[in-house]
C-alpha cells in the first residue's frame, strides 16, 4: 500500500517560490551517458528521444514541462534515481524542445498526446513493464493521454508531479504580478520559437505582432490554439485539461501537488470524489513548483515518493 511519508523542508524553504528556484539551482543536473533515437510521426515530424538503456526489462518514460527538454534538472535527477533502482528511461523532448526545430508549424502543447502515444507504442516491442512520469505540462500530457486513450498493456502506472490539471485557472494565475519572472522566461522562449516558424511558413499569418505577446493565455490566443485547431485559447484548455479525464484513467496514477505551488490554483487539487479506481494524490503543503527540495542533498521529496510509489505497485 502507497503511504507517503511526511515532508518538512528547512525553514527558507516553506515558501513556494523559493523552494522552486532553490532546487532549480541546486538540483543535481549531471546527465546519464545516453543514446538519441529519432522517431518520425505520421505528420511528417519527427521527436528526438534519449534512451538511458541497460535493458533492464522496464522502462520510465519521462515527459518535461513548458519549454524544458530532456536535459531539465528535474529531469536529468529523477533519471539518475530512476537508473539506480533498475530503471530504463526513455526521456521524451517535445516537438522543437530538443534543440533542433522541428518541421511543422505546429509544436507542442498541454494536450498533445499523439507523440507520446507514439513513443509508447515503440518501447512496447522492448518492454513489459512501464511507467509514464510527466513535469508540470509533461504531467498534464501524460494524465490526458491516460484518461483519454486506450494504453497498451505494457503500462503498469502513470505519474504527474506539479501539474496544472486546469489549464485555464494556471494560466490566468501565471498573469499575477507575484509571477511575472516565470511568465516573462516562458514567453521569451515561446516568443523567439515563434518568430523563427513565421519566417519559416509565410503562409501564415498571426493577428498581432509577436512582440506585443505579454501573456501566456495571449500566446494560447494568437498561436496555440489555433495553430492546432482549436477554436480559441479557452477551447484548448477545456479540451486539453487532464481534470476532465482523470476519473477514466484504468491504470494505478500517482498525482503530486504542493498546496504553496506559486503557478497552480485550487482547480489543480482534486476532491476525493475524483478518486475512483487506483488513484493517489499526494498534496503537501509545501514544495513550491517541482521543488520538494529535501535535507538530504541534491535530491528532491518527490523523488523518494515516486519510488514508494512504484514500489507498492510491485515495479
Amino acid at each position: 500500500m502507497f503511504s507517503p511519508d511526511a515532508y518538512l523542508p528547512r525553514f527558507f524553504l516553506r515558501n513556494g517560490h523559493l523552494n522552486t528556484i532553490w532546487a532549480y539551482l541546486f538540483r543535481n543536473a549531471s546527465k546519464l551517458p545516453f543514446e538519441r533515437i529519432l522517431l518520425t510521426t505520421p505528420d511528417d515530424d519527427f521527436l528526438d528521444v534519449d534512451i538511458f538503456a541497460s535493458r533492464n526489462g522496464k522502462c520510465a518514460v519521462l515527459v518535461h514541462g513548458l519549454e524544458g527538454s530532456s536535459s531539465s534538472s528535474y529531469m536529468t535527477s529523477m533519471s539518475q534515481v530512476l537508473h539506480l533502482k533498475g530503471w530504463d528511461v526513455a526521456a521524451l523532448n517535445l516537438r522543437g524542445c530538443s534543440g533542433r526545430d522541428n518541421k511543422q508549424y505546429y509544436a507542442y502543447h498541454s494536450g498533445q498526446t499523439d507523440d507520446l502515444e507514439l513513443l509508447c507504442n515503440y518501447l512496447c516491442d522492448k518492454y513489459a513493464n512501464i511507467v509514464l512520469l510527466g513535469f508540470s505540462l509533461g504531467g498534464n500530457v501524460v494524465l490526458k493521454y491516460a484518461g483519454s486513450r486506450v494504453v497498451p498493456q505494457a503500462v503498469k502506472a502513470v505519474i504527474g508531479i506539479s501539474v496544472p490539471i486546469h489549464l485555464r485557472s494556471t494560466a490566468l494565475k501565471l498573469e499575477q504580478w507575484q509571477n511575472y519572472f516565470y511568465s516573462l522566461r516562458f514567453l521569451n522562449s515561446l516568443k523567439s520559437k515563434l518568430k523563427k516558424k513565421v519566417e519559416k511558413f509565410k503562409t501564415q499569418s498571426l493577428s498581432i505582432e509577436i512582440d506585443t505577446i505579454r501573456t501566456i493565455r495571449q500566446f494560447d490566443e494568437v498561436y496555440t490554439a489555433p495553430a492546432n485547431q482549436f477554436t480559441d485559447a479557452d477551447d484548448y484548455y477545456k479540451k486539453s485539461s487532464s481534470v476532465n479525464f482523470l476519473e477514466n484513467i484504468s491504470v494505478p496514477f500517482l498525482l503530486i501537488n504542493a498546496l504553496d505551488d506559486p503557478f497552480l490554483t485550487h482547480e489543480c487539487f482534486p476532491l476525493p470524489s475524483v478518486s475512483v479506481g487506483d488513484a493517489h494524490f499526494v498534496f503537501p503543503k509545501y514544495g513550491g513548483h517541482v521543488g520538494f527540495w529535501t535535507n538530504k542533498g541534491k535530491h528532491s521529496k518527490h523523488e523518494e515518493w515516486v519510488l514508494q510509489f512504484l514500489a507498492s505497485k510491485g515495479l
